[in-house]
This record gives C-alpha cells, sequence and structure tokens, in this order.
C-alpha cells in the first residue's frame, strides 16, 4: 500500500516536471553517447584489424634489397623467430586500360603464404599460372573488370597481358595509394606470379613471425643479417600504419572531447538534481508528517536520479555504439578497403561510464536530500525563508549605481546575490560554446593544414617525378620554360640514433633551393653544408637533438654513415631528413641524380614539355594535391562535424534545462511583479535582459578555453607522420558564438511565454 502511493507520487511528479526529467535523460543520453560511439569505432577498427591481419597472414616485415636470392633467404629464415619468407618483386607499372592508370604489380615467387589475399569472386591463383592475375576489388569495380577480362601493363618496352582470374582484398592493401588520397581510378594493385615476368629481379622478401616472438628483437637481427637491406616493420609500411592510425585516433577522442563533454552534461544534472530536491521539501515534511519511514522516503527521492540516469545511459550507449561505429565506418571505406568489419559488443569502459553516471547521479541526490533532511518536519512544511538581503558590489559604487533605473538594479540584484544560479548558468553556456568552437575550429584546423602544406609549405606549382633516367640538374634549368627550376634526389634511409632506428625519406636539395620553406609557419630554411636536417617529428621519436651524431644507412649499402644533426626543420605531412647537394656528394655515395623537378610558375609549352619527356613519370600540381589530401582528411573532418552536432545538443539541452530551473525558481518573484502592475512584455523583457546578460559573458569567457581544447584534441589525433596545426579562425569563433547566443535566445523566448500562465494566487500563497 505504503509502496503503491510512492510509486503513484513519482510518477506524477515525473508528468508535473516532465521537461526536466526528459532533459536528465537526454544529459545522461549526451554524456555517454559520445564516449560510446568513438570507443565503439575504435575497437570496431582495432578488433578488424587483428582479425583480418592475423587469418590471413599479413608479414610483419617487408625488406628490400638489391637481390632476393636463395642465399638472402636462407638468411632471414635462420633468424631466430622468423616463421616464413617468401621472396617477390614489387613494381608500379602502366597499364594500357582507358585512361592508363598505374598498378602495383606484385609477382610472388612461390605461393601467397604471407599476405593470403581475400577472393571475393573468382578462385585463387595457381602456381603454375604465368597468365592470371588477382585484381584489387575497387579498382576492378572503378574500371567494369570482370572475371577473364585482360589487363596489360608495361615493363620497359614490353607488354604484358593477364587475365584477371580473381577479384581480391588484401591485407596489406588496406589504403591502396602512390600518393596522397587514395583513387581507384588511377591506381590499383594486381598480383601475379613472379616467373611471368622472367627478366624482373627478386628485391624484397616478406617475414612472417612466429606467435609469440619479440619483434624489435627480430627486426635488430634481420638487419644484421643483411647490412645493405631496408628492414620494414609493420608501424612503417604505410598502409597498415594508415590503418592502424584510424584505431589510435579514435581511442585519443574517445577520451578528450567526451570526457569535457560529460564534465558539462554532470555539472549540469548535479544543479538540476538539487534543486528539483529543494523543490519537494513540503512533500518530504508532508511524508514525514504521514508517518512513512526516513529510509523509505530516500529510496523514493533516489528514483528521481537512479531513473533518468539509468535510462539515458544505457540508451546513450545503446545508441552511441549501434550509430556513430556505422556512421563513420561508412566514411572510412572511402579511402580504405576492408572485405568485411567486426562489431564488437559494448566495452566494459562503456559500461563503467554508464555505471558511473548513475552512481553520481545518485551520489547529487543522496547529499541533497540528507542535507534537506537534517531539518525538522515543522521546518520543512514552510516554505524556505529567503536569504537576508545584502547590498551587492555594484551598489557601493554610488555615483554608477544612482544613474541606474529601477529595472536595471533589479537585474543586477537577481544576477549577483543569485551567485550559484547565476555561475551555473553561465558554466553551462561557457562549456557548450566552448566544445563548439573546438568542434568547428577542428575542422577548420584540419583544412588549414592541408592547406599551408601544399600552397605555403611547397613554394612551387608543379612537380615533375622522374624515372631511374633522368638528366643533369643543370639540363632541365637550360631547357624548361619557367620562373624558377629546382630539383631534388629522394630516396629511403635508415636513421638510428642511441638505439632507435627508423625507415624514413631523405631528401637532397641544390644548395640554396627556395622551394621547399621548412622553417616554422612555412618559412625559408636553408639546409645549411656538413651536417643533416630533421623534421620535429622524426626527431623527438628517435631523441635527437641539435648537433646529436645520427647514423644514416642507404638501401644496398652496408657502409653506414654519421652526420652531425644541424637543424631541425617543420613538415606537417612528411617526416624524414635533409641535406643539400654538397653534403651529399661530399659522402661519395653516388652523384646526385635527380628524382624530381619543382617548377615555379611554368608556361603551357613547358607543361606539354614535361609530359612528352620519356624520363617524366608523372606530373603533380599542388592545387590538385591539397583536394587530394582534403578528400583523405574528410575522415576526420567528417568526425569533427559530428562532434559539431553533439556539441549544439548539449547546449540546446543544457539552455532549455537551465532556464526551464530559473524560470521556476522565480515563480514566486514574477508573480509579485503582476501584483506591482507590470505588463507581461516587460516581465518578459526583464527575463530576456537577464539572460542576455548571462550569456555574453559565458561566450566571451569561452573564447580561450574553446580553443585551447581545439589544440589538446589536435595533439592527441597526431600520427608518426602527420601533425595537424591548431589554427581556429575568427569565423570558427564568430559562427560558434553566435550559434550559442541565438540557441539561448531562442530557448529564452520559448520560456518566457510561460509568464502569461503565472496565477498569482497559488504563486504568493504560503502554509502561514
Amino acid at each position: 500500500m505504503v509502496k503503491n502511493m510512492l510509486r503513484r507520487k513519482l510518477v506524477r511528479d515525473m508528468q508535473r516536471s516532465g521537461m526536466q526529467f526528459i532533459a536528465l535523460i537526454l544529459l545522461c543520453v549526451l554524456g555517454t553517447f559520445l564516449y560510446a560511439g568513438l570507443d565503439g569505432i575504435a575497437r570496431m577498427a582495432e578488433a578488424t584489424n587483428a582479425r583480418y591481419f592475423e587469418e590471413n597472414r599479413l608479414a610483419h616485415f617487408w625488406i628490400t634489397l638489391q637481390s632476393a636470392d636463395r642465399q638472402a633467404l636462407a638468411d632471414v629464415r635462420a633468424v631466430p623467430g622468423v616463421q616464413t619468407a617468401r621472396a617477390r618483386f614489387f613494381l608500379d607499372m602502366e597499364t594500357t586500360l582507358p585512361g592508363e592508370p598505374t598498378l602495383c604489380v606484385t609477382g610472388y615467387d612461390g605461393p601467397m603464404e604471407i599476405n593470403v589475399p581475400i577472393v571475393e569472386e573468382g578462385e585463387a591463383l595457381s602456381e603454375s599460372d604465368l597468365r592470371g592475375c588477382l585484381v584489387q576489388a575497387g579498382f576492378a569495380q572503378a574500371h567494369d573488370l570482370a572475371l577473364g577480362d585482360p589487363v596489360t601493363v608495361r615493363y620497359g618496352d614490353a607488354d604484358y597481358t593477364f587475365f584477371v582470374r580473381g577479384i581480391v582484398y588484401s591485407p596489406e592493401f588496406i589504403s591502396v595509394s602512390d600518393g596522397v588520397s587514395a583513387d581507384p581510378e588511377t591506381y590499383g594493385f594486381i598480383l601475379v606470379n613472379a616467373r611471368a615476368f622472367a627478366q624482373v629481379p627478386l628485391t624484397q622478401i616478406v617475414v612472417r613471425l612466429e606467435d609469440g616472438a619479440d619483434e624489435d628483437a627480430a627486426c635488430a637481427a634481420l638487419e644484421a643479417a643483411l647490412p645493405g637491406a631496408f628492414v620494414v616493420g609493420r608501424s612503417a609500411h604505410r598502409s597498415t600504419a594508415a590503418a592502424q592510425d584510424n584505431v589510435y585516433m579514435f581511442s585519443a577522442l574517445s577520451i578528450v572531447f567526451p570526457l569535457a563533454a560529460y564534465v558539462v552534461a554532470a555539472l549540469i544534472v548535479m544543479t538540476t538534481l538539487t534543486r528539483m530536491i529543494d523543490k519537494q521539501r513540503m512533500e518530504i515534511g508532508t511524508l514525514r508528517a504521514l508517518g512513512f519511514p526516513a529510509g523509505q522516503i530516500q529510496r523514493h527521492y533516489l528514483a528521481y536520479a537512479v531513473w533518468p540516469a539509468l535510462i539515458g545511459s544505457v540508451l546513450g550507449a545503446f545508441l552511441g555504439h549501434e550509430t556513430l561505429p556505422r556512421l563513420i565506418w561508412a566514411l572510412l571505406i572511402g579511402q580504405n578497403e576492408y572485405p568485411y568489419r567486426i562489431i564488437p559488443p559494448i566495452s566494459p569502459a562503456t559500461w563503467t561510464i554508464v555505471v558511473l553516471t548513475v552512481a553520481m547521479s545518485a551520489l547529487i541526490c543522496l547529499w541533497t536530500y540528507r542535507r534537506t533532511a537534517r531539518e525538522t518536519t515543522a521546518s520543512l512544511l514552510r516554505p524556505k525563508p529567503p536569504r537576508s538581503g545584502q547590498r551587492i558590489l555594484l551598489e557601493r559604487i554610488r555615483p554608477l549605481w544612482r544613474r541606474f533605473g529601477f529595472n536595471q538594479k533589479m537585474v543586477a540584484r537577481n544576477l549577483l546575490r543569485n551567485k550559484m544560479r547565476t555561475l551555473v548558468s553561465c558554466m553551462g553556456l561557457l562549456s557548450c560554446n566552448a566544445l563548439i568552437i573546438a568542434s568547428i575550429g577542428l575542422q577548420d584546423s584540419v583544412v588549414l593544414t592541408a592547406e599551408n602544406h601544399y600552397l605555403h609549405a611547397l613554394g612551387y606549382d608543379v612537380r615533375a617525378n622522374l624515372t631511374a633516367d633522368a638528366d643533369e640538374a643543370d639540363a632541365y634549368r637550360a631547357r624548361l620554360d619557367a620562373a624558377a627550376v629546382e630539383c631534388i634526389m629522394e630516396t629511403s634511409v635508415s636513421a638510428s640514433f642511441g638505439g632507435q632506428s627508423r625507415t624514413t625519406l631523405l631528401t637532397v636539395v641544390e644548395d640554396g633551393q627556395q622551394m621547399l620553406r621548412l622553417g616554422s609557419n612555412e618559412t625559408l630554411a636553408v639546409i645549411e653544408s656538413g651536417g643533416v636536417a630533421l623534421t620535429d617529428m622524426l626527431a623527438a621519436q628517435l631523441g635527437v637533438g641539435a648537433g646529436d651524431a645520427l647514423t644514416l644507412r642507404l638501401p644496398g649499402d652496408d657502409e653506414p654513415f654519421t652526420l652531425p644533426v644541424g637543424q631541425i626543420v617543420h613538415n606537417n605531412f612528411v617526416q624524414g631528413v635533409y641535406m643539400n647537394r654538397t653534403t651529399w656528394e661530399s659522402l661519395r655515395k653516388g652523384a646526385f641524380v635527380p628524382t624530381a623537378l619543382q617548377l615555379l610558375a611554368p608556361t603551357d609549352a613547358c607543361i606539354a614539355q614535361l609530359e612528352g619527356m620519356d624520363e617524366v613519370d608523372s606530373l603533380d600540381y599542388t592545387a590538385v594535391q591539397v583536394e587530394d589530401a582534403l578528400v583523405s582528411l574528410h575522415t576526420v573532418s567528417s568526425v569533427f562535424l559530428v562532434l559539431t552536432f553533439i556539441a549544439l545538443a548539449l547546449a540546446f539541452v543544457i539552455c532549455y534545462n537551465m532556464g526551464l530551473i530559473n524560470f521556476a525558481e522565480r515563480t514566486r518573484e514574477y508573480a509579485t511583479l503582476k501584483v506591482l502592475g507590470y505588463h507581461q512584455r516587460e516581465i518578459r523583457r526583464l527575463i530576456l535582459r537577464e539572460n542576455i546578460i548571462i550569456s555574453l559573458v559565458a561566450i566571451a569567457l569561452s573564447i580561450w578555453p574553446g580553443i585551447a581544447l581545439t589544440d589538446i584534441i589536435l595533439i592527441v589525433c597526431e600520427t608518426d607522420s602527420v601533425r595537424y596545426v591548431g589554427q581556429v579562425p575568427a569565423s570558427a569563433v564568430a559562427i560558434s558564438c553566435v550559434a550559442t547566443y541565438a540557441f539561448s535566445m531562442f530557448i529564452q523566448r520559448l520560456l518566457v511565454h510561460k509568464v502569461r500562465s503565472i496565477v498569482m494566487v497559488e504563486a504568493l500563497k504560503s502554509v502561514e
């Protein structure tokens, strides 16, 4: 009987304060939704990668050397921990398909027992089949290739025609790209038997380790066994690293941004519950007077917190887990190729957030209830006496205070005497606007990072990539009609320091080069002779500082050389080592043979001339590259766009909830103003004026925290090769501030209409 009465009372209270309970549920939904979603996509990518790599036997190491002969294979297989190794070649070749796309042709010597492809259509390639090939699924779809269709590739002066035996996915080709972004229209891969190219030497060995083998020890042993070879692990392999970077990014995002949103939601939940329990003081006194046990009353009021928190947090966990991972995965598929995806269950960490949300709400409710329950029953049955009035600071400044009108004085007193209410409202708006600034600023930062690199750090307009038959640098300057022509030579290099080793890019520039701006903020930094320059991220990974001696080893060269680090330079997109031509030639490691030309303002005739040169492999335009970069960064921007919508939703719920509570608390004051003869329009103006002041102060104070939060999130999203520069433009701040202010005013205009519904007799009556 007693339980039924309290249950009916709980239902009636929820109906009467329906919007506040709904707001509580929505706050708890938003508090867990974002964490569950970002944690879900991180775990989905991690689980998919783990199964894909393990079931299809992804290589642990890719070894590039001059000749992958039997002796080299024997040396590799003799290394402790190596389970199996296979020799192959790995070359880009032009095709005769429409548009002349490029194919990465991988020829295996023997069975494909490492990096085993998944056959979507057709069948696996037999070892004896020298005319068949396996084609990348995305490339086949882009070029309408079907089973049995011919694919012709060019090597040297000869054409080789293969027939499609199968359409496949490969674990080492999740990200299929020859440049910035994946584009199956222009680039893809095929797998063939190496014997189909009898004249192509085998120059790569793929290695698979035994279960439980130490990768670092195996890498060191492989480098010792093959001194002139390059050993690349999964962390440096472009496709594998790109797949793992998604896991790291979403894991980091699942901590920073959701934590900020959760703290904001927790603050408002605390305020809402506190005020709801305070409003129930007379009901608590009535229940006591009727003889209800104290423990039963306490459990009844705990239900005010437990049920909304439980419903909201569980709903948020399920919605976040089921929606965000699927949405973001669809965006990831645009640049990565997976044959399937693994959807893991909701993680223990997410359930921990749910439990913490319920526990936090229950503890807040319990603390508020016990503070109220300390009063006597008679005291609870009376309305809470107003606090004694005190002069506010502005009243002490008499010349200023005298200039205020009655309404202005009333607004000032309400704001400064109810400090906690003003502070919480201000903190809610401040936090929401900071989240919106951060989410919009993150999108702009990604775009600006790409634009700064390709349009400012790269001081040329066109880059011509050259083949091994390139001419002398001076010859190109004499032949090409452009405002400036500079040559660079790029090659892979192994950089070592203090036991740390990285395979990276070595770029040799001409003395006095002007087109690579490697200084801070895309300024020119001249590469000095006698040493090398390292990008800051690579230097941090190796633990190298200016003046340290760096050991470098070129592919196929068993004699490493050591040079001092003369400079630390900056490059947000490409990490590596730089030296000038004079330093290179002093090493006596070969002639300076250009691998690329950098041209500033080339004429149309110059472009046509480049396109007709046999040694020019391809042309890269910085204006096109920045667009490609933005496409590849679309996933990151899309995630930040989702964060923007969540921040806006959080702002809406907080503004509405705080406005509703403040209005309910001041109903008696508004009724008094009605008795004194104030019109409804005048009361509405007073309410709006107070909220305008709170909104403007909160928005002004939120700008710096929003920018700081942007920088923090970008730092945790950094990968080993890409650094995002936090650049929150004034437009992003302006849009965020206007959106928050518009939300606040829109919600307040919804609430001020409630003035009309105030019944003066009911609002002003008391027990006495």
